[in-house]
């Protein structure tokens, strides 16, 4: 890409307020997970999401060959959270001292998020320096109404403060 044309989209995408996400998985050596920006729901039938991983990144292989996976919709209260698992801290371990749960696919659910959407893989695709990851949703819950985590012209923000109904009581997950 053009440089000029690299630094007008960088430019551009500093304006897209974007939810700040933690994609986690199970591996052999203990759970691992990554601050991941580019999420997407894909579609309802059958249910798809997708995360977008620059192929630079420490766990991209790991994340690739993943079975399963969870992504962990952070709330305004956890921007240490996004920040231990963007790299911008000296932890080693990103979970040490971090609650978290098993989620239904053995992928950590981390304590105090606003919501986590559980997934297998399902398929990759090349996406120029990024590889696309694309999984099935096998369970999906909404855990509270904190306001969430925002990224947007480059810091954290979150939204107003909007009513937000309850999630229903019989919700699977």
């Amino acid at each position: 890409m053009e440089p000029d044309l690299q630094t007008a989209l960088k430019q551009a995408m500093r304006v897209y307020a974007q939810g700040v996400t933690v994609m986690t998985i199970r591996t052999e050596e203990g759970p691992k997970g990554i601050t991941v920006s580019s999420f997407i729901s894909v579609s309802l039938d059958p249910p798809l999401v997708l995360v977008s991983i620059a192929k630079t990144s420490q766990l991209h292989d790991l994340l690739k060959a993943a079975e399963a996976f969870a992504v962990n919709f952070l709330a305004e209260d956890q921007k240490s959270v996004s920040d231990r698992f963007a790299g911008r801290t000296q932890a080693r371990d990103k979970f040490d001292g971090l609650k978290f749960s098993q989620g239904v696919t053995g992928s950590p659910v981390i304590e105090g998020v606003r919501a986590a959407i559980e997934c297998k893989s399902w398929r990759a695709y090349e996406g120029g320096d990024h590889s696309i990851l694309v999984g099935e949703v096998v369970a999906a819950k909404t855990f509270n109404s904190k306001r969430p985590l925002v990224y947007y012209a480059q810091q954290y923000t979150t939204t107003e403060l909007m009513e937000y109904p309850a999630p229903p009581s019989d919700m699977v997950w």
